[in-house]
């Protein structure tokens, strides 16, 4: 039974995987040259490599963002200043895969 409860984490783990580059590519992101983009680099790059924006519909990525936060400070790490959040999320919703609204 408990192996049930590993599914979800396994697959959870294989699709995030998705995002990561093979050996030899790089990844690229919209507005890449943008202050914008260059908050979200440097913000979700503390732990793990950036996402890439289309990884979540729009109302996804607010959710995304307080949940990362929330590790930030698990972590005994600075929390994102406010503005930064509100950058993220601009950047983020700006790109996000189609279907949310």
């Amino acid at each position: 039974m408990k192996y049930f409860l590993l599914i979800p984490l396994l697959a959870a783990m294989l699709l995030s995987a998705c995002d990561a580059p093979r050996k030899g590519e790089t990844l690229t992101y919209p507005d890449a040259n943008s202050a914008d983009f260059q908050v979200f680099a440097r913000q979700c790059s503390q732990c793990h490599a950036p996402p890439q924006p289309t990884a979540h519909v729009r109302p996804e990525w607010a959710r995304v963002i307080a949940r990362m936060q929330q590790h930030l400070v698990q972590r005994s790490m600075a929390p994102m200043p406010a503005a930064d959040i509100a950058v993220l999320r601009r950047y983020l919703e700006n790109h996000a895969a189609e279907g949310g609204s």
